[in-house]
């Protein structure tokens, strides 16, 4: 009854808020795109129940699963419970005897506590069982709002900015691809991602609002990435901070981000001699070997070989390559042994369709993209090749790697529906 209550509410707060009104899309197509994320989430826990013999095992339960341990000591002992809410649960063996021992995903061998992003989403999952009565549905439609909430920020954010001559194509493509509906879905890390990119382009790219409140969502964006998965943070830093040179400065994107990837190469190379919790190459190493242990003891019918790679600069370049096939490219039709791996291959094969036949458009036609669209496209593949590499490296499983790819993807949309735009623009004069 409260979960149906709680959709009833949702409904009317995209129906009456004037928030939710954007150029060109009706209220009816809003709601119909939160339906069929709806379903979507419907779809993630029918596979995930399907699938996944073992409930430890499934993605989606684990979060809320170990919150329920959290859940239940704020009846036992309210104030243990806020002080794990807040971070204050310094007597580290007293926690660990009384409660984080119960739980399969709160600590992490290789991860320090500042970038332990499972934490974050067991604590919020614990807030969300006392407040819905220790729901699972209730907590995955409050995942599937934050999701659509980010969604819709991202795309009111790029139609006002630069006009867009089709916002419905544009909405549509971000709602209806199948990997970023299906995967932003469900009690992830995902839907908190996207929130975070949401808000990240309504303060910098978006309407401008007051400047204090701005910064405000623009730190709480950037710390929520920062927090959950802290990979995606190092991969998008770069090209945030490639943005803001060529946006303030008038730079060229082009010239700015070749830059920007040698500092980023020192900074590596630099951090490795720092402690192994901070060190990203050992982070990645470990996030790797990880998950070729896991493939190997669960079975997993969907992995790939890949070579081990070594916590130093020489050996992340020497898989480079390897990375950028893995991330673009996979899954090819030699991976595919569930229906649910049909869906990405097909994907990847319109996207890079579509990519390649606007190119050759644009040139035909000799378009030159406006400064503010370059830095925006340019940074959005750079951040997209970053992602993608680092992902393709360490992630030997195909329904890992194709999720880990979801904040890619929306760039990736991001940027045809973009060239679309200047396309359709320049053929109309």
């Amino acid at each position: 009854m409260i979960s149906i209550l709680y959709i009833v509410l949702i409904l009317i707060l995209l129906n009456k808020n004037s928030f939710f009104n954007i150029k060109g899309i009706n209220k009816f197509e809003i709601i119909t795109a939160l339906f069929i994320h709806l379903i979507a989430g419907a779809a993630l826990y029918f596979i995930y129940t399907k699938y996944y013999s073992e409930r430890y095992t499934a993605d989606i339960f684990k979060y809320y699963d170990d919150s329920l341990v959290l859940y239940d000591s704020f009846f036992s002992n309210p104030l243990d419970f806020f002080r794990i809410i807040l971070g204050l649960d310094f007597d580290k063996q007293y926690f660990l005897n009384n409660y984080f021992i119960e739980m399969n995903h709160w600590d992490t061998s290789y991860k320090n506590s500042l970038m332990n992003g499972s934490r974050m989403v067991i604590k919020i999952n614990a807030i969300l069982n006392i407040i819905g009565l220790k729901s699972y549905i209730f907590n995955m439609l409050t995942f599937i709002f934050i999701s659509f909430l980010g969604k819709f920020l991202i795309i009111k954010s790029i139609i006002q900015k630069f006009n867009l001559k089709y916002p419905k194509l544009f909405f549509w493509s971000i709602t209806l691809i199948p990997t970023i509906a299906l995967w932003s879905s469900g009690i992830l890390k995902e839907p908190l991602i996207i929130l975070s990119f949401g808000l990240i382009l309504h303060t910098m790219i978006g309407k401008r609002i007051a400047n204090w409140l701005n910064l405000s969502l623009l730190i709480l964006g950037l710390g929520i990435i920062f927090k959950v998965k802290f990979y995606v943070f190092i991969c998008f830093f770069p090209a945030l901070i490639s943005f803001v040179i060529s946006n303030n400065f008038k730079f060229k994107p082009i010239k700015v981000i070749p830059l920007v990837c040698l500092i980023l190469f020192i900074s590596i190379g630099l951090l490795t001699n720092i402690e192994d919790s901070y060190n990203p190459l050992y982070i990645l190493a470990n996030k790797q070997n990880d998950f070729i242990r896991l493939a190997e003891i669960f079975d997993a019918g969907s992995s790939f070989k890949m070579t081990p790679i070594q916590p130093n600069l020489i050996s992340l370049i020497k898989s480079i390559p390897n990375g950028l096939i893995n991330g673009f490219l996979r899954p090819f039709p030699t991976d595919i042994h569930k229906l649910i791996h049909l869906f990405p291959l097909i994907e990847n094969l319109v996207i890079y369709g579509i990519i390649a036949i606007l190119i050759y458009k644009l040139n035909i036609l000799k378009v030159k993209l406006e400064i503010e669209m370059q830095n925006i496209i340019l940074n959005s593949i750079f951040f997209v090749t970053i992602l993608f590499v680092i992902t393709g490296i360490s992630t030997p499983v195909i329904g890992a790697l194709v999720r880990y790819k979801v904040p890619g993807l929306i760039f990736i949309i991001i940027t045809i529906n973009l060239l679309y735009d200047v396309l359709k623009k320049n053929s109309t004069q």
